[in-house]
């Protein structure tokens, strides 16, 4: 399936909001956020967010949201070079497409020129992710330890960085 990437608008906020809520109640250990946090929102929220950032989507023909990725650059003046990819997830049911290496490879294309160094932090279970990351060339400079507690239970982090220029 081939899907339609574009950036998303607060005319998308309750798509996001619920493909949002899907990806942390589905993969809690890949995100920092909680969702009995982020379900508090509403989509006025989110259309709020959508507009003060950068978030892409992957749609299908029929205008179904299957997978979304955002960029946010630093503001500090001393760290504004850096940018993080953040909040990757595809739709279970549409991976495996290539969706979120488009997804991922969109980031990266409005990151160049906004900043010159990405970051990322990906579970360090999460084989697929991690394959992903280094298959575009971003390269491991640390792990958090028990950076995320889910369930009672501790996930390290894998910190990943990519220089753009």
């Amino acid at each position: 399936m081939k899907a339609a990437l574009r950036r998303l608008r607060a005319a998308d906020a309750e798509a996001f909001r619920a493909l949002r809520l899907e990806a942390l109640t589905q993969e809690p250990t890949a995100f920092g956020a909680a969702v009995e946090e982020e379900a508090r929102h509403d989509a006025a929220h989110f259309a709020a967010w959508l507009e003060a950032g950068l978030v892409l989507g992957a749609f299908a023909p029929d205008g179904t949201l299957l997978g979304m990725a955002g960029l946010r650059a630093e503001t500090a003046a001393k760290r504004a070079h850096i940018g993080h990819v953040w909040g990757v997830h595809v739709r279970e049911a549409a991976r495996g497409q290539g969706i979120g290496r488009s997804l991922v490879a969109a980031v990266l294309e409005a990151a160049r020129g906004r900043v010159t160094h990405l970051r990322l932090g990906v579970n360090a279970g999460n084989a697929p992710a991690r394959r992903l990351y280094e298959g575009m060339g971003f390269r491991v400079h640390g792990t958090e330890p028990a950076a995320l507690r889910v369930h009672g239970v501790d996930h390290d982090e894998v910190l990943m960085h990519l220089v753009l220029a």
